[in-house]
C-alpha cells in the first residue's frame, strides 16, 4: 500500500516486480497486455511499443484518457462472450499476431488460463511472460491469502496445461504478503 500511495503511477504488480521489470523492458520491445490500467501507461513509456487489451467499457473510457497522448499504443476494447468464450474478440483478435513476435506478455485480464494458453505462442524466446495474481492460479509454496499452495491438484485444465508447457522455463515469484506476481522467462 505504502509503495503504491508514494508511486501513484506504478502498475498495481508487486513492488519488486516492478524493479525487476524496470531492468528487463527494453526501449525496443513490444509488449501485449490483456486487462489495462495503470500498467498500458507505464509499459508504454518504456517500450518501443505496446498492444493492449481491455473488456470492461466504462475501465476503457478511463485508461483511454490517461493515455491519449501515447502514439506507440494499440488499445482495443474487445467483448467476452458470456455464452461461447471462443467468440470472444478478447480471444480471438490475437490469431492474426504472428507467431514469436511479442517480447512480453502481461496477463492481468479476464479469462486468464484461456488468454495464457492461446498468447503463449507470441512470445519470442528470451521473452517475458508476466502474470498478475499468480497465486490464485498457478502451484506454489507461498503462504497468501488466495494461494492455491504447491502440489494441490486443484488447477483448472487450462492452467495445467499452461504450467506443463512452460515447466522449464526460470520463473521469479515475487509477493507483498498478500498477492504475488510471477514473471517467467521463455528460454
Amino acid at each position: 500500500m505504502y509503495f503504491q500511495k508514494i508511486n501513484p503511477q506504478a502498475p498495481w504488480l508487486t513492488e519488486e516486480s516492478i524493479h525487476l521489470l524496470l531492468q528487463l523492458i527494453g526501449v525496443n520491445d513490444v509488449g501485449l497486455e490483456f486487462g489495462s490500467g495503470r500498467s498500458t501507461l507505464w509499459f508504454s513509456k518504456r517500450c518501443k511499443y505496446l498492444h493492449s487489451f481491455e473488456h470492461n467499457q466504462i475501465w476503457y473510457n478511463i485508461v483511454n484518457k490517461s493515455i491519449a497522448k501515447q502514439e506507440n499504443i494499440d488499445y482495443k476494447l474487445l467483448t467476452v462472450s458470456k455464452d461461447d468464450y471462443s467468440k470472444s474478440t478478447y480471444l480471438t483478435y490475437i490469431e492474426d499476431f504472428p507467431d514469436q513476435s511479442i517480447d512480453f506478455i502481461l496477463n492481468d485480464g479476464k479469462l486468464r488460463d484461456i488468454v495464457a494458453l492461446k498468447s503463449l505462442r507470441l512470445l519470442k524466446p528470451g521473452g517475458l511472460y508476466i502474470i498478475d495474481n499468480a497465486e490464485r492460479y498457478l502451484n506454489n509454496s507461498l503462504k497468501l491469502p488466495q494461494s492455491i499452495g504447491n502440489g494441490n491438484n486443484s488447477l483448472n485444465p487450462n492452467w495445467h496445461k499452461f504450467s506443463v508447457m512452460t515447466d522449464a522455463w526460470r520463473r521469479i515469484w515475487t509477493t507483498d504478503g498478500i498477492s504475488a506476481t510471477l514473471i517467467l522467462f521463455k528460454p
